[in-house]
């Protein structure tokens, strides 16, 4: 048996305790593809790899860490209500049946969820329904570009995503909350939502939903800076292999009610079948 007083013991499991963290993070926190297209990606100028998403070629790879980020900012959300509850704020952020505010559209393939709806406290005197967003932030130009030039213009793919909530439930501004995870700096800013944005966010994830093929690159040139840090540049310029699925198939194609149909034997597809493939899949890039 082991004993914590062997030479280097100590730090062999320490590490051994940092490496398991890690990895019941991955496996508990990280939920592997996203049956839709969501409305918190949208607002990607790219719509090739918007739809290389949608089609499941890649799942982006992750790390004990990033799952940790993703799942810090869930919990502040809570964090959010009660200040904004605290200060007067009447906010929902779940339905009767105890489930987040959402929408929907494109026969269910693309949707997202709200993170409140509500109104400003009664002495504001202000009777108007507005949407509520959280969003975390690191220290740094991300953080500090938004108390320069507000959310629309350092944010535009929060905004997109705002937009096209407020374009669906009939919401004109949005109540934006932003916190600085490194030192607990908060930013607000009440935004006037673009309805005409998001109305073309969600033609936008039509034309990426139904296209069979893969759309335009942003550029042809894989140096290009956008294109650099891209989880999609191997497939994208450099014709890597792509996930085996149904998603990812030609076969396949999106039908009503969120389901999938398969060309090849002319039925929809199980879900339970979906993340494998057949011996008929035949690649879709």
């Amino acid at each position: 048996m082991l004993k914590l007083d062997d030479p280097g013991m100590l730090k062999a499991v320490s590490i051994r305790m940092l490496e398991d963290i890690d990895n019941y993070c991955v496996t508990t926190y990280d939920g592997g593809h996203r049956d839709h297209l969501g409305a918190s990606l949208i607002g990607n100028e790219c719509k090739r790899y918007l739809w290389f998403v949608f089609r499941w070629c890649k799942q982006e790879p992750t790390t004990g860490r990033k799952q940790r980020l993703f799942n810090r900012g869930h919990r502040e959300e809570a964090r959010f209500l009660e200040w904004l509850r605290g200060i007067g704020c009447t906010i929902s952020d779940v339905t009767e049946d105890g489930k987040q505010h959402r929408i929907s559209d494109v026969m269910g393939h693309f949707g997202g969820s709200l993170d409140g709806i509500g109104f400003l406290p009664k002495h504001y005197e202000i009777e108007e329904e507005i949407l509520f967003e959280f969003k975390t932030n690191g220290t740094g130009a991300g953080f500090d570009k938004l108390g320069k030039v507000g959310m629309q213009l350092a944010k535009d793919v929060h905004f997109a995503q705002t937009c096209t909530y407020g374009f669906k439930r009939n919401l004109r501004y949005c109540c934006y909350c932003n916190i600085n995870k490194n030192d607990d700096s908060l930013y607000l800013e009440l935004v006037k939502l673009n309805h005409k944005l998001g109305e073309h966010m969600i033609i936008k994830a039509e034309q990426i939903i139904l296209s069979p093929t893969a759309p335009s690159r942003l550029s042809d040139n894989p140096t290009f800076y956008k294109c650099g840090y891209c989880s999609m540049k191997g497939i994208c310029h450099n014709n890597a292999p792509i996930e085996r699925n149904c998603r990812s198939c030609v076969n396949a194609f999106p039908d009503e009610d969120d389901k999938w149909m398969c060309n090849e034997f002319s039925a929809p597809i199980p879900k339970e079948y979906i993340y494998e493939g057949c011996i008929q899949w035949d690649k879709i890039y």
